[in-house]
């Protein structure tokens, strides 16, 4: 037999394993379709820790709250989280839009405490409208947020909105599956009792609020609060009145519109329970600097 006929028939034998099912070169191709399909480089899985701790109920002694919020990356691939909130349809939408957030990012949760300055990177809205708390995290690694909720003096009585902050870790074109934290937001009847302090402007330099002080005691202190923090100085003042300037605002209270209360201070000088009334005073900037208005 010639060495050409040799190789020929060598060709088609071959050929006849293959195409006729030997069961050594299936298994050959069959192995290797498994082992490519199987390959996994990696996976996306987001988590969040803290939310339960921000539910509360807002009253004439609790007008302010600071809470932490830990988002977390917890696989193995790099990625960017993104979060979103929603208030539940049997909860009151109304009050989430009454409430005034800031969030901004801090080391740890110890960072995040009533008298902390508002951080770089912050994002400012309500919790019926808040925009993303973005962090890019390695694997395994979480961020911590510090969010400040201050409910206006317009929040409604009496109320509860359950929010819902949803978040996702994305990479590339590949997003983990949401999850979920939620909250619950109240407000007591006295909340809505608080008078309405009168507000008078002054080109931007000051304001100043006023409020009905006849029914008590003419040698009662006051002071005016924004959440825990107190702006300007206290009053013994027979006519109800203090008056505010931007510099009376420390940094930890961002600009825009804040709720200021007036509460009666006790004999050494910490805020009482009792509320002389409360209303809007807006800081923003004009041509000469900081200024201060009335109302939002």
């Amino acid at each position: 037999m010639s060495r050409r006929v040799r190789v020929l028939l060598a060709a088609m034998l071959s050929l006849a394993l293959v195409v006729g099912g030997s069961s050594a070169a299936w298994a050959l191709w069959t192995a290797s379709a498994k082992a490519t399909s199987s390959t996994t480089i990696g996976k996306l899985a987001a988590g969040i820790k803290g939310a339960e701790d921000m539910t509360t109920t807002f009253s004439s002694t609790v007008s302010s709250l600071t809470k932490p919020l830990t988002l977390m990356n917890s696989q193995n691939l790099r990625g960017t989280t993104t979060t979103s909130v929603m208030v539940t349809s049997d909860s009151s939408s109304e009050l989430a839009q009454a409430i005034d957030v800031v969030a901004w990012p801090v080391p740890s949760t110890a960072d995040c405490t009533d008298g902390a300055a508002v951080g770089s990177g912050s994002v400012t809205g309500t919790w019926a409208s808040l925009p993303s708390m973005t962090s890019t995290l390695a694997g395994h690694t979480e961020a911590v947020w510090c969010t400040r909720s201050t409910p206006r003096a317009s929040a409604p009585a009496s109320a509860t909105a359950n929010v819902i902050v949803t978040l996702t870790t994305s990479w590339g074109p590949w997003v983990s599956a949401p999850v979920r934290g939620g909250f619950y937001l109240n407000t007591s009847a006295a909340t809505a009792a608080a008078p309405a302090l009168t507000c008078t402007d002054h080109g931007g330099n000051y304001v100043d609020v006023t409020w009905p002080a006849s029914s008590r005691p003419t040698d009662t202190w006051y002071g005016a609060y924004v959440g825990d923090t107190m702006v300007g100085q206290r009053s013994q003042d027979y006519s109800g009145a203090i008056q505010l300037a931007p510099t009376d605002f420390p940094a930890s209270i961002p600009p825009g519109t804040s709720t200021v209360v007036v509460k009666v201070v006790d004999s050494t000088g910490a805020p009482t329970s009792t509320v002389a009334g409360s209303g809007p005073v807006t800081l923003f900037t004009q041509n000469d600097g900081a200024a201060i208005r009335c109302g939002a």
